[in-house]
Protein backbone atom coordinates (compact mmCIF):
# COMPACT_ATOMS: atom_id res chain seq x y z
CA UNK A 1 0.00 0.00 0.00
CA UNK A 2 1.63 3.58 -0.96
CA UNK A 3 -1.56 5.86 0.52
CA UNK A 4 0.21 8.55 2.14
CA UNK A 5 -1.37 11.02 4.81
CA UNK A 6 -1.11 13.65 2.15
CA UNK A 7 -2.89 11.36 0.01
CA UNK A 8 -5.89 11.13 2.40
CA UNK A 9 -5.60 14.87 3.39
CA UNK A 10 -6.67 15.94 0.05
CA UNK A 11 -8.97 13.27 -0.39
CA UNK A 12 -10.96 14.77 2.94
CA UNK A 13 -10.02 17.99 2.05
CA UNK A 14 -7.74 18.23 5.49
CA UNK A 15 -5.94 21.54 5.64
CA UNK A 16 -5.73 22.80 9.41
CA UNK A 17 -2.67 21.82 10.87
CA UNK A 18 -4.92 20.21 13.18
CA UNK A 19 -6.64 17.90 10.58
CA UNK A 20 -2.70 17.64 9.18
CA UNK A 21 -1.61 15.70 12.24
CA UNK A 22 -4.83 14.05 12.32
CA UNK A 23 -4.71 12.91 9.08
CA UNK A 24 -1.07 11.12 9.29
CA UNK A 25 -2.71 9.15 12.49
CA UNK A 26 -5.52 7.74 10.53
CA UNK A 27 -3.95 6.90 7.15
CA UNK A 28 -1.96 4.44 9.38
CA UNK A 29 -4.86 2.94 10.90
CA UNK A 30 -6.69 2.60 7.48
CA UNK A 31 -3.65 0.71 6.50
CA UNK A 32 -3.89 -1.83 9.24
CA UNK A 33 -7.60 -2.43 9.08
CA UNK A 34 -6.99 -2.60 5.27
CA UNK A 35 -3.87 -5.27 5.81
CA UNK A 36 -5.49 -7.46 8.28
CA UNK A 37 -8.96 -7.97 6.06
CA UNK A 38 -6.72 -9.14 3.51
CA UNK A 39 -4.73 -10.94 5.21
CA UNK A 40 -2.55 -13.10 2.15
CA UNK A 41 -4.62 -12.53 -0.75
CA UNK A 42 -3.08 -11.04 -3.67
CA UNK A 43 -5.00 -7.38 -3.81
CA UNK A 44 -3.79 -5.27 -7.06
CA UNK A 45 -1.73 -1.98 -5.55
CA UNK A 46 -4.60 0.57 -6.73
CA UNK A 47 -7.55 -1.48 -5.01
CA UNK A 48 -5.23 -1.33 -1.76
CA UNK A 49 -4.72 2.48 -2.17
CA UNK A 50 -8.66 2.81 -2.69
CA UNK A 51 -9.28 0.50 0.17
CA UNK A 52 -7.17 2.57 2.37
CA UNK A 53 -8.35 6.22 1.51
CA UNK A 54 -12.12 4.74 1.63
CA UNK A 55 -11.62 3.73 5.31
CA UNK A 56 -9.09 6.86 6.31
CA UNK A 57 -12.06 8.82 5.36
CA UNK A 58 -14.31 6.89 7.45
CA UNK A 59 -12.02 6.98 10.48
CA UNK A 60 -11.37 10.56 9.34
CA UNK A 61 -14.94 11.87 9.83
CA UNK A 62 -16.09 10.60 12.84
CA UNK A 63 -14.22 12.90 14.75
CA UNK A 64 -16.85 15.20 13.83
CA UNK A 65 -19.94 12.72 14.45
CA UNK A 66 -20.05 12.69 18.00
CA UNK A 67 -21.79 9.25 18.97
CA UNK A 68 -22.28 8.56 16.14
CA UNK A 69 -24.33 10.96 14.40
CA UNK A 70 -23.43 13.55 11.76
CA UNK A 71 -25.03 17.20 11.77
CA UNK A 72 -26.43 17.97 8.17
CA UNK A 73 -24.86 21.37 6.72
CA UNK A 74 -28.40 23.01 7.08
CA UNK A 75 -31.51 23.40 9.32
CA UNK A 76 -33.81 21.29 6.91
CA UNK A 77 -30.85 18.60 6.76
CA UNK A 78 -31.52 15.35 9.11
CA UNK A 79 -28.81 14.05 10.73
CA UNK A 80 -27.55 10.41 9.87
CA UNK A 81 -25.68 7.44 11.99
CA UNK A 82 -22.65 6.94 10.67
CA UNK A 83 -21.28 3.29 9.95
CA UNK A 84 -19.85 1.77 12.71
CA UNK A 85 -17.19 -0.19 10.72
CA UNK A 86 -15.17 2.38 9.04
CA UNK A 87 -14.31 -0.55 6.77
CA UNK A 88 -18.04 -0.84 5.20
CA UNK A 89 -16.35 1.14 2.26
CA UNK A 90 -13.80 -1.18 1.33
CA UNK A 91 -15.78 -4.25 1.38
CA UNK A 92 -17.31 -4.41 -1.90
CA UNK A 93 -13.83 -3.34 -3.35
CA UNK A 94 -12.03 -6.38 -1.54
CA UNK A 95 -14.19 -8.50 -2.10
CA UNK A 96 -13.68 -10.39 -5.18
CA UNK A 97 -9.94 -10.77 -4.46
CA UNK A 98 -10.43 -11.56 -0.93
CA UNK A 99 -13.48 -13.62 -1.39
CA UNK A 100 -16.94 -14.28 0.85
CA UNK A 101 -17.96 -15.09 4.50
CA UNK A 102 -17.68 -11.86 5.86
CA UNK A 103 -20.20 -8.51 6.38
Amino acid sequence: MTTTAADLQAYVNASSPADVAYTTKVVIEAAELVKTFVGAAAVPEAVLDRAVLEVGSELYHRRQAPNGIAAGAGLDVAPIRVARDPMVGAYPLLRPYVGGGFA
